[in-house]
């Protein structure tokens, strides 16, 4: 084969081409599959395609608007790939792609001419076919590329009619439209070609699985995901993203599936201009080096929230959280065998209907700050989690002792007050637990938020419990948050390797005021930080209620 889609595999199994191993993997699967006997490559047909992309469609937007859409050498394998395999009955042999890039290639524009494709050249009767998205204005953006490529094309005109909210093939009664699932319904649906941009933003796979469900009925039909990493690994994308790559290492098999993967690997050093090429097949021509360079220096320079940034937006790399606040090996250096001793103060961030329940507590000893928690969170809830999303971490959890689970679908605090102060209730009236925490530790002072804990904050009082009123706002939660960064950076913070709070911490994003006072922002972090919020608040009681302690030169006033 001469066509340069077959070259490119060539040069990228030969090392001619920067790539990282997923991408060498998609290629060493299509080269390997031209020997299969049980599939086959319509060349003819794959050429038909990449020829209505080439005559037909053009550039939108930026510098290269207006002028002929010519497919980059990847952008044409990914085509090449799609449109050339077949089933030896002549269905079409992948009807789900997964592919991920980093920012700024033309992956947009590439899915607007897929989307057409799939009104012209599926041939397909009435077909539908749906940009989609969690929200409407997301699933425009691509709707508003491809209508864009309709009006600038006499070619396309001819055959589509490009309204304001659908594009549609009157001889074949086909339309494209915007989908997202924030619609009036999502029911009747019988997709033939449906893109999904951005999955990695999507927390829920509702839209995905409408769409899947939808396309059963077709003979030839394809669903496309086309994404950038997330910073959100608790997500259905993630699983996704996990699964094209098994699937391109051979681990798992899915010969419906196509997958193309470009992203830096680990050990990359994503500084090194090097490397980048792995995450942007485009680079040099949609994004200069000079532009990424850029990007790259102001990342090295600010740190933190814009290094994360970089790594997820410009080297397709899956990150925890929008802003790394702690780096997870400064969390790992932490962990101590150290058991609590001594007086303790706590952080109770109680959950306000059905969620996460955390309570923190510490041990100033010896220099150093000792760290234990206890999380609670009722049955239903963990349920639905996971049958949303079978991967989520809450899995794992599931078997730790501190990680009690409670039964039914709202806030236990039954549960929790009985392990805090040993008073609870059941059916032969109010109990006493020996086992709490109270009874077990010296505890000083717990911090709790007034908000929806009312009616537990008057029983723990009764119970003996000395609770503290602590208030969320940023001059109250800022000295307990930076003393939380202190203990950590300068190693004085010792944990048991607590898997919950260094999942928590790696959701965290901050929030910070223009006085410099920083907090956890629970709206804006990639999951639950209930028990970061709590520990925070543990620290700020602490100094709150031992000002002229300072435990061997550990910074308790001066922040």
């Amino acid at each position: 084969m001469k066509d340069p889609a077959h070259l490119y595999a060539l040069d990228v199994i030969a090392g001619n081409l920067t790539t990282c191993k997923a991408t060498r993997n998609a290629c060493g699967r299509y080269l390997n599959d031209l020997k299969r006997k049980d599939l086959r490559f319509n060349q003819k047909t794959a050429a038909a395609y990449l020829e209505f992309f080439e005559r037909l469609l053009c550039h939108t937007v930026g510098e290269y608007a207006g002028q002929p859409f010519i497919p980059l050498p990847w952008q044409r394998f990914i085509l090449w790939n799609l449109y050339g395999w077949e089933n030896l009955d002549g269905s079409r042999r992948f009807n789900t792609a997964y592919i991920s890039m980093a920012r700024k290639q033309g992956k947009t524009t590439l899915a607007a001419g897929i989307a057409l494709a799939g009104l012209l050249m599926d041939r397909e009767p009435a077909a539908e076919v749906y940009s989609a998205a969690t929200k409407r204005d997301q699933a425009r953006i691509l709707f508003e590329e491809a209508r864009r490529m309709v009006l600038q094309s006499p070619g396309l005109r001819k055959h589509l009619h490009a309204g304001r909210h659908h594009i549609e093939a009157p001889t074949l009664a086909g339309k494209l439209t915007a989908l997202s699932s924030d619609a009036s319904t999502l029911d009747g649906l019988n997709p033939s070609t449906a893109i999904i941009d951005e999955y990695h933003s999507h927390t829920s796979d509702e839209v995905s699985n409408v769409i899947r469900s939808g396309m059963q009925a077709r003979r030839n039909p394809l669903h496309l995901t086309i994404t950038t990493a997330g910073m959100n690994q608790n997500v259905p994308c993630y699983k996704l993203h996990r699964t094209a790559r098994e699937i391109l290492e051979g681990i798992k098999t899915d010969d419906a599936f196509f997958g193309m993967v470009y992203e830096l690997e680990e050990g990359d050093d994503w500084t090194n201009a090097a490397t980048w090429a792995k995450a942007n097949p485009s680079l040099g021509h949609t994004l200069s080096v000079d532009a990424l360079e850029k990007q790259a220096t102001q990342a090295r320079n600010l740190g933190s929230s814009a290094e994360v940034e970089f790594k997820t937006k410009h080297c397709n790399v899956w990150t925890s959280a929008a802003k790394t606040w702690i780096r997870d090996p400064e969390w790992i250096a932490c962990q101590d065998e150290t058991e609590p001793s001594g007086p303790c103060w706590a952080g109770l961030d109680l959950a306000a209907v059905s969620d996460l329940t955390a309570l923190i507590m510490i041990w100033p000893r010896g220099g150093r700050v000792v760290v234990r928690g206890e999380y609670w969170i009722p049955e239903e809830t963990v349920s639905a989690i996971l049958e949303s999303n079978p991967a989520h971490i809450y899995r794992t959890f599931q078997s730790l002792p501190n990680f009690h689970t409670t039964p039914g679908n709202v806030t236990d605090f039954n549960s929790i007050r009985r392990r805090v102060s040993g008073t609870y209730i059941n059916h032969r009236g109010i109990q006493e637990d020996p086992e709490n925490l109270l009874k077990r530790f010296d505890i000083k002072q717990v911090a709790f938020d007034r908000h929806n804990s009312t009616q537990i904050a008057i029983d723990l009082t009764d119970d003996g419990c000395p609770l503290a009123p602590y208030g969320q706002g940023f001059v109250s939660m800022s000295p307990g948050a930076k003393q939380v960064e202190h203990l950590i950076r300068s190693g004085k913070l010792a944990h048991d390797g607590d898997p919950v709070l260094r999942w928590a911490l790696s959701n965290v994003t901050l929030k910070t005021d223009p006085a410099g006072n920083i907090k956890p922002d629970k709206s804006k972090s990639a999951d639950k930080i209930d028990p970061v919020v709590a520990l925070c608040m543990a620290c700020g009681e602490y100094m709150r209620s031992e000002p002229e302690i300072t435990d061997d030169g550990l910074r308790i006033v001066s922040l």
